[in-house]
């Protein structure tokens, strides 16, 4: 890579964003047609009532419509010094309080938000009780029935290294390769939830929502929990479970190689 011409033409550099939404009201990240609500046309917006320029903002991943993210990571480069800029406070003046900035830093020229991210976490939140939760509904699945946490670990464990993920990838997206690596995967009991915790290398699109999917399957009698083996060989999507709804799916955390986490500069 050649970081003189990076140099040359992102003279004040990168800006690194650590951004927290909730989904509900967005269709998705991605920046679409006018008048589409998107986080990452929001935050364009933003940027360009701070700078009075266009400005592109590189997410680390596209989460679907109604998906939220706790720690989304999202680059962008500097048209003008950016050192002293309070970027905390002054996007929350500019932007939907469904949206926070929360946390500005100057990164190395050769970071970026996509590749240069290692894995990445998502968490499916799971309100397992009687009676559904007025308060909890745009943010979690309902499920009434008890969900026994010991089977669905076993079956967790099946899905764990590197497979062809291709019978959970929902068509939209182009993609190289459906190959990829889960590092691990668990059901676990938080608080009032049910969590999936789930952290890969990369995901397919609806990848996490189509693996509950199948995974509520099993607990709902429907599918044998042994049956993973098989249905990742089939390689036949139409052979796994359906998509989970948005509400309850989050983007976690984004991991970053330590060299480049040291490297960040706060702003």
């Amino acid at each position: 890579m050649n970081f003189e011409a990076l140099k040359i033409r992102a003279p004040f550099g990168k800006v690194k964003l650590t951004i927290e939404y909730d989904g509900t009201n967005y269709q998705g990240w991605q920046r679409q047609g006018s008048g589409i609500p998107s986080i990452q046309g929001t935050i364009e917006s933003a940027l360009f009532e701070l700078f009075k320029k266009q400005i592109h903002l590189m997410g680390a991943g596209r989460t679907d419509s109604g998906v939220h993210a706790e720690n989304q990571v999202a680059h962008f480069i500097a048209p003008k010094d950016v050192k002293g800029y309070n970027f905390a406070h002054l996007f929350q003046a500019l932007i939907p309080p469904d949206i926070t900035i929360k946390k500005a830093e100057l990164v190395p020229f050769h970071f970026h938000a996509q590749r240069s991210a290692i894995s990445k976490t998502y968490t499916y939140r799971i309100w397992n009780e009687p009676l559904p939760s007025a308060l909890r509904a745009r943010r979690s699945l309902w499920l009434r029935k008890p969900l026994d946490l010991e089977r669905l670990n076993r079956a967790c464990k099946m899905i764990l290294g590197t497979h062809d993920f291709k019978c959970f990838r929902s068509e939209g997206s182009a993609v190289n390769t459906t190959v990829r690596t889960v590092n691990s995967a668990k059901f676990t009991k938080i608080g009032d939830y049910i969590e999936f915790e789930i952290n890969g290398n990369g995901f397919l699109k609806q990848m996490v929502r189509n693996i509950v999917g199948t995974f509520i399957q099993i607990e709902m009698g429907l599918r044998d929990e042994g049956s993973i083996p098989a249905l990742l060989t089939s390689k036949e999507r139409m052979q796994a479970g359906p998509s989970v709804q948005p509400q309850g799916l989050y983007l976690t955390r984004v991991y970053y190689p330590a060299e480049l986490d040291n490297l960040a500069r706060p702003l």
